[in-house]
């Protein structure tokens, strides 16, 4: 009996077990199904009436950029870019490159390659002969930097790693330190091009022919760059043509090119193609170095950005906020809803402290100046040169240029042309390229002398020609040659001659009495050596003196080093902008502004002002007005007695304080040609400075300011604020 309830028992535990094993299993399926039937409408936006969902993101309009008297300079236009949608790229890697040379062979037929985007392409050459560009060889550029974060997301540079580690025999720490800093020791053009071709498979055989021609293969790699330099993914198309024709839209969608398409988004429109180039800078793709910090800032991976110039110092103001859209379909694909998620906001409008026009006489100056003295002296080294305009009295900047320069509307199809050219059109040498002053210096030094009373107005120095107070350093002023009979010294003379005539001699004996420290303070106040405070990239060139001499060469500043100091060598140089912040820090009488572009932001939508940017006060000094005066008359002196400069001032109708340096360059190289000068001379409004690059002498620079100055009298403007 006993045994009987036992089985019982068990018959009915089991019953038990495999009733709630079947519940367990019929709720698994239940929540399954419910997870399943989520998803689909979370994946497809499938709903139950048949329609789909799907968003789109839509790019805000970019605000437009404006000269400082309203005039456009940049605008936008709506244009359709082809894409790759990484989602539906082929899988097969022949397949994926044949869609590539597929929808280029469209784009060129079309007659526009021009339009294909140029994504930083680090060689140049042909495939398979192929090496590094320029601008990757360069420190400090966005090609080089694209490079190292191309490196980074492929996986070259940890390869490279592992092969400096056992061929040198270093830890990670010491193989990762020199692959940084020179990346192109490590990881050669053919070493890279080698990934490339391994990973999508460039270089296949089918039945022992090869897929792909070098020539196509070429065409490709440019692409494929691209990509992984943009970071092509499911949350970032590739755009391969910017603007294209509906004729390839068509064209694209017929041939049913696989992972193509299309998305309207705004270019930018140059209302003066060939200016101000390297002031207004590019927009483009987030690359990949960069998408960190934009994904920080809430951007989608998709958007144009800011990557150089203006463009990219108020990519915040520029930018606006990019809107989402819903679009509902119904199952034949006809839209059926569509509404906003999220509107987009406009960017707002900059307004540029430059003057357009003075801006475009700039660049032509420098153009006229650099093909003057090659075809009337035969100096076929002279090939580029600067020049900067400002407001003395706000630290405004009135025009930047740069010699040679580009096209912002034709940059993408002269990049790779752009990036090779020698005389390095992509530069800015109005804020990257270092010079020394020359005799430019001599005005700065002579405000300090006389301020510190190493000097009076009426203090006579003596020139013989030859400065002889040291032993170990003689050197003689420009005008001796002891050759002819000519003469050959400047004799006893003022501050005010000495500025006019340019006197070495003078200027050593005032650098020794004013000594370095003296020399550098002054220096320091009127900016030399100091960021100006301009919104883009520059450099702070150098200011000589002890500190420098030990930390670049580790030996010390030498007296016989001061006097050369005093006369804007040794190893001064600094960029046209600071001499342009230097000579308006001295001519409004000591106060030095900070430098700027940015002179309002206006709202998109209101047309009403949301900021407006105030001069800002980097430093002051007070400046004697009688040593203001003897510093002023010599450079109104210098102008009026050089015929040629004061050939080009006939039609400026305010007198024009000018100075003139001629630095050497070292070597048998021609002397680089500087020339700064305000206007009108006294109280003056505007700051010019030029410099021509292997002029030969400071007065051959002098044809650059004067155009700007010419230029500038001969306009109409409203000058504190832009005239509507």
């Amino acid at each position: 009996m006993d045994a009987n309830k036992r089985s019982a028992q068990r018959r009915v535990i089991r019953l038990y077990g495999l009733g709630a094993a079947f519940l367990l299993v019929c709720l698994v399926y239940v929540i399954r199904l419910g997870v399943l039937q989520l998803n689909s409408e979370n994946i497809r936006g499938h709903k139950q009436d048949g329609t789909t969902t799907r968003t789109e993101i839509v790019q805000a309009v970019r605000g437009e950029i404006y000269d400082r008297n309203g005039t456009p300079i940049v605008t936008n236009r709506y244009v359709y870019d082809l894409t790759f949608d990484y989602a539906v790229m082929p899988k097969d890697m022949i397949t994926f490159d044949r869609a590539i040379l597929d929808a280029l062979s469209i784009v060129t037929s079309r007659g526009e390659a021009g339009r294909l985007c140029n994504d930083r392409y680090p060689f140049e050459g042909v495939y398979p002969y192929l090496e590094y560009s320029v601008g990757v060889g360069l420190p400090d550029t966005k090609e080089r930097a694209t490079l190292a974060a191309v490196l980074e997301s492929t996986g070259v540079r940890a390869t490279a790693i592992k092969r400096i580690r056992v061929n040198k025999g270093v830890g990670r720490d010491k193989a990762e330190a020199m692959f940084d800093a020179d990346p192109l020791q490590y990881v050669t053009a053919q070493q890279l091009t080698a990934y490339f071709e391994d990973k999508y498979e460039l270089t296949a055989e089918v039945d022992g022919e090869r897929v792909f021609s070098d020539e196509q293969i070429d065409r490709l790699l440019r692409v494929l760059w691209g990509m992984a330099a943009t970071g092509f993914s499911k949350a970032n198309d590739y755009i391969l043509a910017s603007d294209v024709s509906m004729d390839t839209i068509t064209c694209v969608r017929e041939w049913g090119v696989p992972g193509s398409s299309f998305r309207l988004t705004a270019k930018r429109v140059y209302a003066y193609p060939g200016y101000a180039s390297h002031i207004l800078g590019q927009t483009g793709p987030i690359y990949a170095e960069d998408w960190p910090a934009y994904k920080e800032l809430g951007y989608n991976m998709n958007a144009t950005v800011g990557i150089s110039g203006v463009e990219a110092a108020f990519e915040s103001i520029l930018h606006g906020q990019d809107g989402i859209r819903v679009i509902v379909e119904d199952r034949s694909g006809r839209i059926v809803d569509e509404y906003w998620k999220t509107e987009p906001v406009a960017g707002q409008d900059v307004y540029l402290t430059i003057d357009i026009d003075v801006q475009i006489a700039a660049e032509n100056a420098l153009a006229e100046n650099v093909n003057y003295i090659r075809s009337s002296f035969n100096r076929t080294d002279c090939k580029s040169g600067a020049a900067v305009a400002v407001d003395p009295k706000t630290g405004e900047i009135l025009a930047i240029a740069s010699y040679p320069t580009y096209d912002l509307s034709t940059f993408n199809e002269q990049y790779n042309s752009l990036a090779a050219n020698d005389a390095l059109p992509l530069y800015n040498r109005a804020l990257s390229g270092q010079y020394a002053p020359g005799s430019t210096f001599k005005p700065g030094v002579a405000v300090a002398a006389m301020t510190e009373g190493v000097l009076t107005p009426d203090t006579l120095l003596d020139c013989d020609g030859v400065y002889t107070y040291y032993q170990s350093y003689q050197p003689d002023c420009w005008i001796y040659n002891s050759t002819t009979s000519a003469v050959h010294k400047h004799g006893a003379i003022t501050v005010r001659e000495a500025v006019r005539v340019s006197c070495n001699c003078f200027f050593y004996e005032t650098g020794r009495r004013l000594g370095i420290t003296l020399m550098n303070r002054y220096c320091k106040l009127y900016g030399l050596g100091e960021h100006t405070g301009i919104e883009l990239p520059e450099s702070t060139g150098i200011l000589a003196g002890p500190a420098y001499r030990e930390l670049s060469h580790g030996v010390d500043w030498q007296p016989t080093d001061t006097i050369a100091a005093a006369i804007g060598q040794s190893e001064n140089v600094f960029t046209p902008l600071q001499l342009g912040m230097y000579i308006s820090t001295i001519v409004n009488g000591g106060t030095r502004y900070e430098a700027h572009l940015l002179s309002r932001v206006r709202d998109f939508t209101t047309r009403q002002d949301v900021l407006v940017k105030a001069p800002a006060v980097v430093d002051s000094m007070q400046i004697d007005q009688v040593y203001l005066n003897e510093i002023i008359t010599g450079m109104e002196q210098v102008v009026t007695d050089t015929a040629s400069i004061s050939r080009y001032l006939t039609n400026v109708p305010v007198t024009v304080a000018g100075k003139t340096g001629t630095a050497q360059t070292g070597g048998k190289l021609t002397d680089n040609g500087l020339f700064v000068c305000c206007a009108p001379s006294r109280d003056p409004d505007i700051v010019v400075v030029s410099v021509i690059e292997r002029a030969g002498g400071g007065s051959y620079a002098a044809m650059t300011s004067c155009r700007i100055l010419e230029a500038y009298y001969q306009k109409p403007r409203a000058r504190n604020g832009y005239g509507m």
